[in-house]
C-alpha cells in the first residue's frame, strides 16, 4: 500500500483532476444555456421572418458571463459557509456534539473508541457528533484536515454496532482524515454547489409561475423548465464526478482501516449489518444528497444507473475484506422509535503495556517514518496502554473546559518552588481563582505522570478546550504564554505544547481559509529547514561539534540542485523563527515533508541515542507540517533525569522568551 506522503500527494493531484472535471462540467452548462438563449432569440427572429446563425458572439458573451458569474458566486458563497470546517457540516446535517463527559453507555463506548484511535494515529482527538434522528447505520468525517476534523455517527450505528464494528467504522473514518479525503470532500461541496445552482434557478422560475396563467408566465414557465433540464444535466455531471471520486476513496479507506486494526471482521461486520438492516445506511436529512459522497455507507437509495452511485456495492466491499462471503446479509432488527433499555457493555481486558525501550538504534527509529499516517494494531495497543496509565481523575479533568485548562497549566509548571509559586499567582490573576483551585486539586496526580503521556493528554483535552468561550480562550492563551515565560526560558516541551495548543485551537476561535500547497522545491524553504534541523541537532547534542555533525548528516537527505543549508547560530533559532519556519513548511508538498521528516529522524539518531526532548520536538515538527505521528516510544528514562529545565541548562538548547516570545 502507498505510504502517507504518497497518498497525500495523490489526493492533491486528484484535486487538480477534480478541478478539470469541474471546468468541463461548467463549460457544458454554459454551452447549454447559450443554446437555450439562441433558441429563444431565434424563435423571436423567426416570427419576424428572419433567420439567425448558430454563432452569435454577443449572445454567447452575455449568457456565458451571466452563467459563470452565477456559478462562481455560488461556489465562493458555499466555500465561505464551510470556513468553519467539519463542525459546520455536522451541524448542517442536524448533528449534535457528544460531550466528552457523556454518561450514556453507548456514547461513552463510542468516545472511548474515538480517543483510542486518535492517540494511536497521532491525530488530535476530533469533535464527536451524533445524528440523533437517523436510524440507519452510517458515519462521516469532515474538515479541512486533522486539526479541525470532526466525526459524526448516526444513532443507528451507535445502538446497533458492537465495539469491534464501531472500531472498524471509526478506523475507516480516520483513514479518510489521514488520506486527505476530508479536504477533497469539502472542495467538492463548494465547487459542485455552483453547478447545481442552475437547477435551483429553474425551480424558482417554475415556482413563480405556478399560480399564474398569463402569456408572460407561459414564457417564464418554458424558460424555467429549460433551465431546470439544463441544471439537471449539471446535476448529473456533479453526481458523476462525486461518484467517481468517492467510490475509489471508499475502497482505499476500507483497506487502510483493516491495516490499522488488523481486524477485518469488525469492518466487514458493520457492512453486513448495513446490508441486513431494512433502511441500511440511508440518511433522511434533506441535505443528504448534497453530502452523499462523505458518508461511510450510501446515504441515498441505489441509483438507476450504477455509475451514479456514490459508493461501491456492499457485497464488493465485503468481499475485499472477506473473500469467502456468500452474499447473504444477516437480518438486523431496526432501531425502535421508542428507546429501549440498553444492554450492559462488555468491556475488554486492558491491553498489556508494551515493554519500555531505553534506547533506539537508527534502524528502529527510521521505521517511524513509514508509520506516519499508517497506524497499525500495535499503535492501537500502545494507545490503550497510555490511556489506561492515566489516573481516572486526570482523564475526567481532560473532558471539562475548566479542568482541561488547569491540566495545560499543570504541564507548564516549573520544578523550582519559587517559580512554581509565581506561576500559581499568574494563573489566579489571569484566569481566575477557580482555575487556580482546579490546578491545585490536580497537582498531586500530575506530579506522578510519566513523560510519555504528556502529549497524548494534551490531545485528549482538545475537545474540551474547543468548548471555551472566545473570552476564556483569550485568557487561556495569555496564561499559557506567561507560565512558559515565568522562568525566563522556553524548554522544548513548552515550545511543543504551546504550538500544539495554538495550532489546533486557533481555527475554532478564528476560522481561516485553508492554505493550499504553494512550495514544490526544497530550495524554497532551505532557510526554514536549516532553522528546524539546527534546533533539533542542538536538542540532541550538548557539544556544538556533535550538533553540527548531526545537522550535516541530516541535510544530506534534503539535497537538491542549488539548495544550500547552514548550521545556524543559537541566536537565529528563536521561538518566532521556528514558528515562521513551521508556517512555511506547512505549505510545502507532501514529498518535501517526507524528506524533511526523514532528515529530522536522521538528526535524532546520529548519536545512536534518543532523548525525550527530541521525541517531543519531532512530534511538534511533524504536527506543524500536517503529518500525524502515531505513539512511538515508552521511554524507560525517568522524568527526573530529563527535566524540562535541563533544556535551559545549556544556552544552545533553549529559546529566550525575552528575545522573542511565541
Amino acid at each position: 500500500m502507498l505510504d502517507f506522503f504518497t497518498r497525500q500527494e495523490a489526493a492533491r493531484r486528484q484535486t487538480g483532476q477534480l478541478l478539470m472535471l469541474f471546468v468541463l462540467a461548467v463549460a457544458g452548462v454554459v454551452l447549454a444555456v447559450y443554446l437555450l438563449a439562441l433558441c429563444i432569440v431565434g424563435f423571436a427572429a423567426l416570427k419576424r421572418g428572419q433567420l439567425i446563425g448558430l454563432w452569435q458572439p454577443q449572445i454567447f458573451l452575455w449568457t456565458g458571463l451571466s452563467t459563470l458569474t452565477l456559478i462562481t458566486f455560488t461556489s465562493i458563497w458555499k466555500m465561505n459557509q464551510l470556513r468553519e470546517g467539519g463542525s459546520a457540516i455536522a451541524m448542517a446535517l442536524g448533528g449534535t456534539p457528544i460531550p466528552p463527559h457523556t454518561k450514556e453507555p453507548q456514547e461513552r463506548l463510542l468516545r472511548n473508541v474515538l480517543e483510542e484511535m486518535a492517540i494511536a494515529s497521532g491525530v488530535p482527538v476530533p469533535e464527536l457528533y451524533l445524528l440523533e434522528g437517523e436510524r440507519g447505520i452510517n458515519a462521516f468525517a469532515a474538515g479541512f484536515g486533522p486539526s479541525d476534523a470532526v466525526i459524526c455517527v448516526t444513532r443507528g450505528a451507535v445502538e446497533l454496532l458492537n465495539r469491534d464494528e464501531l472500531q472498524g467504522v471509526m478506523a475507516h473514518e480516520f483513514s479518510h482524515i489521514l488520506n486527505g479525503d476530508v479536504l477533497l470532500n469539502i472542495r467538492m461541496l463548494g465547487w459542485l454547489a455552483g453547478i447545481q445552482v442552475v437547477t435551483q434557478t429553474g425551480e424558482m422560475l417554475l415556482a413563480g409561475t405556478r399560480h399564474t396563467r398569463s402569456r408572460s408566465s407561459a414564457g417564464l414557465l418554458a424558460i424555467g423548465g429549460a433551465l431546470y433540464l439544463i441544471g439537471y444535466l449539471g446535476h448529473c455531471f456533479a453526481q458523476l464526478i462525486k461518484s467517481a471520486v468517492s467510490r475509489q476513496r471508499e475502497f482505499l479507506a476500507d483497506a487502510s482501516a483493516v491495516q490499522f486494526t488488523r481486524h477485518p471482521d469488525g469492518l466487514a461486520g458493520a457492512l453486513k449489518k448495513v446490508g441486513g438492516l431494512s433502511i441500511g445506511s440511508r440518511i433522511s436529512h434533506p441535505r443528504a444528497m448534497e453530502m452523499s459522497h462523505m458518508f461511510f455507507g450510501s446515504a441515498l437509495p441505489a441509483a438507476w444507473l450504477e455509475v451514479m452511485d456514490s459508493h461501491p456495492p456492499l457485497k464488493d466491499r465485503i468481499r475485499c475484506l472477506e473473500p469467502r462471503f456468500n452474499g447473504v446479509f444477516p437480518k438486523v432488527a431496526p432501531l425502535p422509535y421508542v428507546e429501549e433499555e440498553k444492554a450492559p457493555i462488555v468491556r475488554r481486558p486492558k491491553a498489556a503495556t508494551p515493554a519500555p525501550v531505553p534506547q533506539l538504534t537508527g534502524a528502529a527509529v527510521a521505521a517511524l517514518l513509514s508509520s506516519i499516517g499508517e497506524p497499525v494494531q500495535q499503535h492501537l495497543d500502545l494507545a490503550r496502554a497510555l490511556l489506561a496509565e492515566l489516573p481516572p481523575d486526570v482523564v475526567q479533568a481532560a473532558r471539562e473546559p475548566l479542568s482541561a485548562r488547569a491540566l495545560a497549566y499543570g504541564l507548564l509548571l516549573d520544578g523550582a518552588p519559587d517559580i512554581k509559586a509565581r506561576q500559581f499567582e499568574l494563573v489566579a490573576s489571569m484566569d481566575g481563582a477557580d482555575a487556580a483551585a482546579a490546578l491545585q486539586q490536580l497537582l498531586p496526580a500530575l506530579s506522578h505522570l510519566s513523560p510519555q503521556v504528556r502529549l497524548p493528554l494534551v490531545d485528549l483535552s482538545l475537545p474540551a478546550l474547543r468548548r471555551l468561550t472566545p473570552q476564556e480562550f483569550a485568557r487561556f492563551k495569555r496564561a499559557t504564554e506567561a507560565l512558559a515565560a515565568a522562568d525566563g526560558k522556553l524548554s522544548v516541551f513548552e515550545l511543543t505544547l504551546r504550538h500544539l495548543l495554538l495550532r489546533h485551537l486557533e481555527p475554532t476561535f478564528s476560522p481561516a481559509h485553508h492554505r493550499a500547497v504553494e512550495i514544490y522545491g526544497v530550495r524554497g524553504v532551505q532557510d526554514h529547514c536549516s532553522c528546524v534541523l539546527t534546533t533539533l541537532a542542538r536538542v540532541g547534542s550538548r557539544a556544538e561539534t556533535a550538533a553540527a555533525a548531526a545537522f550535516a548528516a541530516a541535510v544530506k537527505l534534503l539535497e537538491e540542485p542549488k539548495a544550500e543549508f547552514a548550521f545556524l547560530p543559537a541566536a537565529a533559532c528563536t521561538g518566532p523563527s521556528l514558528q515562521q519556519a513551521f508556517a512555511a513548511l506547512e505549505r510545502t508538498s507532501p514529498l518535501i515533508k517526507k524528506k524533511l521528516l526523514a532528515a529530522a529522524l536522521e538528526c535524532i539518531v546520529h548519536d545512536q541515542a534518543v532523548q525525550l526532548e527530541e521525541i517531543e520536538l519531532f512530534r511538534g515538527i511533524a504536527d506543524a507540517v500536517g503529518c500525524p505521528v502515531p505513539p512511538w516510544l515508552n521511554l524507560a528514562t525517568p522524568s527526573a533525569t530529563i527535566p524540562d529545565s535541563a533544556v535551559g541548562a545549556h544556552a544552545s538548547r533553549e529559546v529566550s522568551d525575552a528575545q522573542a516570545p511565541l
